[in-house]
């Protein structure tokens, strides 16, 4: 498989090992699957190539940041480039002048993975490979459309639950659809058994090195958004660890560049049913996550095993950041408010940085001052989902002059 020149090596972040780029596809052969690689580069390439007045608002903007040869063709849907909001409503509803959103439901298959997808189509195109993935659905979703964009073949793992709920419409795409009667992390595990027994292209976040590199553009746009003000903290919702340590990597690699000075205090969050990472985070012993059971109804986040938890993990202590985890029920709450106030409509975990902003506030970690950033990460406009109506608030009219008048009663009440 062609890298980009500008890797200069792969380095194990549990052992530190290095190996030279294309020697190694996975994980490092030392410590196995647990040896999540972290791409290298050489940052005077990425100067030199690096052109921040470029027009294109999309991810494209940042190839020289991206382990994809410039010879390779890339997909056609527009990824990245996603709005940084000030959400003016939210910002005076919890009297914090200088929140904002990034609201990644703006991409095409309507969350960040996106991104992942957008590098790890673009590298299986010149052979074809055959791509395959375990998801509770936003990977699916962002796979099987750049995969269907491109003509690539699709394989997806999904557990039983997610995959009745999406099947339906992944097999639109053309992909190819495996339900596992188990949980995620029982997915994960079988498609890289099925990785290494039929060769397909694995582009599991914490299996395949490249995919955070696609997450990467997230901070990377929310640096340029603001400016380059590095803000004070990022709230981050966390299932694998990929974005967390993606949004880490973009600010690393611009202060490589001299463009930031520092990387923003990164906040992890998780469900109480589903606390591995935060858990593990607390204690400096640890280099990599405890496994759980998870109890969360937020299949998104329903991760008992964050296959990229050692980079991650990593990654917060170094910026300075820490961990919160938050109920189901105050996901759910916080998803209500915040399409209210802000006209976004997000899945569960989509909610989680408002959610534990909620927390934080009332408890005093983070202060009505700072520069703050919430992510929006998944739109919550999906097929198979059912949002429960408030019966009491729906009013029901007849046609015609008596259905004015009924209307008439209830705007003067």
């Amino acid at each position: 498989m062609l890298l980009a020149s500008h890797i200069l090596k792969l380095e194990c972040v549990l052992c530190g090992s290095s190996y030279t780029p294309g020697s190694v596809t996975y994980t490092c052969p030392n410590c196995g699957p647990q040896g999540t690689l972290l791409v290298q580069y050489d940052y005077d390439q990425i100067r030199w190539n690096y052109h921040a007045e470029s027009r294109d608002p999309s991810i494209r903007r940042y190839r020289p940041f991206l382990p994809i040869p410039y010879g390779n063709r890339l997909p056609p849907l527009i990824v990245g480039g996603t709005p940084l909001y000030p959400a003016e409503r939210l910002r005076k509803h919890l009297n914090m002048r200088n929140l904002w959103l990034k609201d990644e439901t703006r991409n095409p298959s309507g969350s960040y993975t996106d991104r992942g997808a957008f590098v790890a189509t673009s590298l299986a195109l010149p052979e074809e490979r055959k791509l395959v993935c375990a998801s509770t659905g936003d990977s699916a979703l962002a796979l099987s459309q750049q995969a269907a964009a491109l003509g690539l073949s699709c394989q997806l793992f999904l557990p039983s639950r997610s995959a009745r709920k999406l099947a339906g419409v992944l097999q639109l795409y053309g992909a190819r659809i495996f339900a596992v009667d188990g949980s995620y992390d029982d997915a994960f595990d079988l498609s890289v058994e099925a990785t290494a027994k039929f060769g397909w292209y694995n582009v599991n976040i914490g299996y395949n090195p490249y995919i955070v590199e696609g997450l990467k553009t997230v901070g990377l746009e929310i640096a340029e958004q603001l400016g380059h003000t590095v803000p004070d903290a990022i709230l981050v919702p966390v299932a694998d660890g990929g974005l967390i340590s993606g949004i880490y990597r973009g600010f690393e690699d611009l202060r490589q560049l001299g463009i930031v000075r520092q990387i923003p205090r990164l906040i992890a969050v998780q469900t109480e049913g589903a606390p591995a990472f935060v858990r593990s985070l607390g204690n400096e012993a640890l280099r990599q996550p405890e496994i759980v059971s998870p109890t969360t109804q937020v299949e998104s986040l329903a991760v008992g095993h964050p296959h990229n938890g050692a980079m991650a993990l990593r990654h917060v202590r170094q910026s300075g950041g820490f961990g919160i985890t938050v109920s189901d029920e105050a996901l759910l709450k916080a998803r209500q408010e915040l399409a209210a106030l802000t006209g976004i409509f997000v899945a569960p975990a989509g909610a989680a940085s408002y959610a534990a902003l909620l927390q934080l506030l009332e408890e005093g970690k983070i202060k009505r001052h700072e520069m703050v950033v919430l992510l929006a990460t998944a739109s919550g406009q999906r097929s198979g989902e059912t949002i429960e109506q408030r019966e009491d608030e729906l009013v029901t009219l007849a046609r015609g002059s008596e259905g004015l008048q009924s209307l008439e009663l209830q705007v003067s009440a």
